[in-house]
């Protein structure tokens, strides 16, 4: 019995009535550091568990001082419910290894058989991994509450009759079977507590016949009538008659396979019975390794029975790991006597699970004898692996969410119960102007003090009613950017602690300044649209593609005629559309929903009084948010009065065409025709003027010169309008034309001009343009020839320039001559329109009506600036690029 106290796994010790040690065993030599050798026969049993000198459990037990255990244990002891008489009690120890440990304690006074307390048992466990691992904490405490429970022992004395009366029970029996006290099992019947009542003949039979009965197990009932399993062990006392008196009798709950403390200690038999319900693996071996008994929990772990693994070896079931580490381990065993080790074992089928083996040398003699408990932490270990990479994962995922909450495009904070800042993230920072690291400790007030009415108004409320706020608006000035109203839609959330009590506060801010202003302007300019669609008297069209539906707005009436279907399909719109314009619908539908492009189309539609409008739809697609076709949006306006119009503008464009080109044909005709006539008629003036110019009186010679020179005008006049005629008529072939090279021809054609009339004619760099070379020259040397033959001055001067003017190059003519009159307006561009009496200056008043239709033929245009007296500016333009030239 010593030996099994001695090299219990248990840190034990055993005081005597006066407090004196008699038993300190190497579990406990081993976790205090203090030598049996050392504390046997002292009183110093304290100092393996405190620093100063206080009662241990045991010693209030042995001075009955049960008001000691609630002082020295306060809230912490209570009766154990494994034995009579027994207490347990939990207690943190700071000044033991690294941060301190938790203790469990088990102690129980010994008294003689007499009842007389001769001394105290008290037994802990280091529970320090059960308060760190829940699941280890919960194996480990229902694995020794099982082994106490089993010490509780019911012990009974009853009859042999087949009711039977119970004599003596004790107060164990009464809790095994859910009896308040033993008096209340004493008004009961034995053979109530048997499921089957023949099991209870059969019992008394074999008692009779062998006197005793060991470990029978018997199914019997509680109070409740719940079944239990029990072993019970019975003893036959005989009259000197050789009749049985009464039977003493032991018996355990193994319905859970505990084995009472009491029974531990009892013998070495009861023990092994304890060894056999332990979860735990058990074996004796030698130090060479040869497996001499063990439980049916290690033959398990080894996957054979305990008749097959009698006489193997440990090393079969080590693994390589194990075997190198076999010489270190039995080399602590030697020295120490108990040795702790983790190792990994293998199954008859090579599975591999993980130990946790605690050794013991039990004796020495016939080559020792090693007593090794194994506790399978396969599972353990498994969890351990799965909490180490979840650690990893969440100290990943942690500086994840540390770097989200940190990057976030929206402000983040914390703010304690006084909206201090206890954290930011940079997004808020940036909005309030401050760096991260000084707004914390902070106050809103301090920070953002143009905030804190609001602040303090929603954090009022959230701590009242103690419930979230969600899309506040908040309005204010940051010094982030002073004097300027910003907006934000915030969200604050109530922070509260592992008890529910409100802390602090979660905000989460999102600027919306601009989307204010967006919205405002989205409003104004949808309001503008209404205005504008109103305005326009069009009518919107909506088309769910899902459901394919038409909405209409009210103008659907006044475009089609006809009240809207409110069911109205594709389908059904394309009725009401004119056969012929149909596909010209149904293509320009299919390529908005294949390329996306918008819906535009112009189309006719027949009203039910069978009259044909025109309409012209515009319409876009919208997509939902996988890509896929939601909607068309569109409007629609009756083009038909706009139609009529053209149609008729057309026709008159067409009559219009048609007669300019008539006038042309007949004045270029009439002039062309008109030449021969006035040749022959100036020839012959000119001949009479000749030959009869002695021979006539002075008044015939006058009208004979009024001939010639009538004729001579009529021919300027008839070769003009041939000019003009032409320029109307003469497809001109474009191409760059450098426009300075024109001014350099113009001034070598006319230097006699020029010089007669002393003239200065100068210009700038000028451009190449896009244009018919020959009427280029007709346009400068008809506003240079005016610019000299309209001007007085001694010395008149020309100069030209031009001006790029976005899509146009606009030249520009200026002289210093007579200049125009601005009431005379355009009458300057119109043809043989003269400003001025022939005998004041020559010509037929037709050279800018020539320039004018030529710089209109080139797309530009032609006008002018000018003062009488101060000279003229005139401009014209010739836009850039390709020009379509058409008569």
């Amino acid at each position: 019995m010593d030996s099994i106290i001695n090299f219990s796994p248990i840190p034990q010790f055993v005081i005597d009535k006066d407090h004196k040690v008699i038993y300190w065993n190497k579990a406990l030599e081993e976790y205090s550091n203090l030598n049996a050798s050392d504390m046997l026969g002292t009183d110093k049993h304290w100092k393996a568990f405190y620093t100063s000198k206080r009662p241990c459990m045991v010693d209030l037990l042995v001075d009955e001082d049960i008001d000691g255990l609630s002082y020295w244990f306060s809230n912490n002891f209570k009766k154990s419910e494994l034995a009579e008489g027994a207490y347990e009690a939990e207690d943190f120890y700071p000044h033991m290894g690294d941060g301190g440990k938790y203790l469990h304690f088990t102690a129980s006074a010994i008294k003689d058989p007499n009842g007389n307390l001769i001394g105290g048992l008290e037994s802990f466990e280091d529970i320090t991994q059960r308060k760190i691992a829940e699941n280890d904490l919960q194996e480990s405490e229902q694995k020794f509450r099982s082994l106490v429970q089993n010490l509780n022992v019911g012990v009974y004395r009853n009859t042999v009759d087949c009711g039977g009366t119970f004599i003596q029970v004790n107060p164990a029996f009464s809790r095994i079977f859910g009896y308040g006290s033993p008096d209340e099992v004493m008004d009961t019947r034995v053979i109530d507590f048997f499921m089957d009542p023949s099991d209870r003949v059969s019992f008394l039979e074999k008692l009779k016949k062998e006197g005793s009965i060991n470990d029978r197990e018997l199914h019997l009932k509680k109070k409740d009538n719940t079944p239990i399993w029990v072993s019970v062990s019975a003893q036959a006392h005989f009259s000197e008659d050789g009749s049985i008196q009464w039977v003493d009798g032991i018996i355990e709950d193994i319905t859970h396979r505990k084995m009472s403390e009491e029974s531990l200690i009892k013998s070495e038999n009861r023990y092994r019975s304890i060894v056999e319900n332990i979860n735990d693996g058990f074996c004796i071996h030698d130090f060479e390794g040869n497996i001499l008994d063990c439980n049916e929990n290690f033959a398990m772990m080894m996957g054979l029975v305990p008749e097959e693994i009698m006489g193997t070896n440990l090393d079969e079931f080590s693994s390589s790991k194990m075997m190198i580490e076999k010489g270190r381990i039995l080399a602590e065993l030697e020295k120490e006597g108990i040795v702790e080790f983790d190792a990994d074992l293998k199954q008859k089928d090579g599975t591999q699970h993980f130990y946790s083996i605690k050794s013991s040398i039990v004796s020495d003699k016939n080559g020792g004898k090693v007593y090794s408990f194994l506790r399978d932490v396969t599972k353990r270990r498994e969890m351990e692996e799965i909490l180490h990479e979840s650690e990893i994962k969440s100290q990943k995922r942690l500086a994840e969410i540390e770097a989200i909450y940190n990057s976030a495009p929206i402000g983040l904070c914390v703010l304690d119960r006084n909206l201090r800042f206890v954290r930011i993230n940079d997004r808020m920072a940036e909005i309030n102007g401050f760096p991260p690291e000084e707004h914390i400790g902070k106050t809103i007030h301090e920070i953002v003090p143009d905030l804190v009415e609001q602040a303090e108004e929603v954090a009022n409320e959230i701590f009242e009613k103690k419930h979230k706020v969600m899309g506040r608006e908040f309005n204010g000035i940051t010094p982030a950017k002073p004097g300027v109203l910003r907006t934000w839609i915030e969200q604050w959330y109530p922070l509260k602690d592992s008890s529910n009590h409100l802390i602090g506060i979660n905000v989460a801010a999102l600027e919306i300044t601009e989307i204010k202003k967006t919205d405002k302007a989205l409003k104004k300019s949808e309001e503008k649209l209404r205005l504008a669609i109103e305005g326009a008297n069009a009518g919107m069209w909506f088309w769910n593609l899902e459901k394919d539906v038409f909405e209409w707005t009210d103008r659907y009436k006044n475009i089609f005629g006809t009240e809207p279907d409110p069911e109205m399909s594709y389908n059904d719109f394309l009725k009401s559309v004119h056969p012929e314009d149909r596909e010209k619908v149904n293509n320009a539908t299919q390529r908005a929903m294949q390329y996306g492009e918008d819906f535009k189309v112009e189309l006719r539609t027949i009203w039910p009084d069978k009259s044909i409008h025109w309409i012209y739809s515009l319409g876009r697609l919208f997509y939902d948010i996988q890509g896929k076709p939601k909607e068309m949006i569109g409007i629609a306006i009756d083009i038909t009065p706009s139609k009529i119009a053209e149609q008729e503008l057309q026709e008159t464009l067409k009559q219009l065409k048609r007669s300019n080109a008539e006038l042309e044909q007949f004045a270029y005709v009439a002039s062309h025709d008109l030449q021969e006539p006035l040749r022959m008629i100036t020839s012959f003036l000119q001949l009479l003027q000749r030959r009869y110019e002695h021979q006539l009186d002075s008044d015939a010679n006058e009208f004979i010169q009024f001939a010639v020179d009538g004729a001579a005008r009529m021919q300027e006049l008839v070769n003009d309008l041939l000019t003009y005629s032409r320029i109307g008529r003469k497809t001109g072939k474009f191409g760059d034309v450098n426009t300075e090279d024109i001014l350099k021809q113009i001034t070598f054609d006319s230097r006699l001009l020029i010089e007669e009339n002393n003239a200065d004619i100068t210009y700038d760099n000028l451009p190449v343009v896009r244009a018919d070379y020959t009427q280029m020259v007709q346009v400068f040397q008809n506003l240079i020839s005016n610019s000299i033959k309209y001007n007085e001055q001694e010395r008149p001067t020309i100069h030209i320039s031009a001006d790029k003017k976005i899509n146009d190059w606009v030249f520009k003519v200026e002289d210093n001559g007579i200049g125009i009159d601005s009431k005379h307006g355009d009458r300057v561009f119109k043809i043989f329109q003269r400003l001025h009496g022939r005998d004041e200056y020559e010509g037929t008043g037709i050279g800018l009506a020539i320039v004018k239709r030529i710089v209109e033929q080139h797309g530009g245009m032609i006008w002018y600036d000018s003062k009488p007296g101060e000279g003229s500016i005139f401009y014209f333009s010739i836009p850039q690029g390709d020009v379509k030239y058409e008569i």
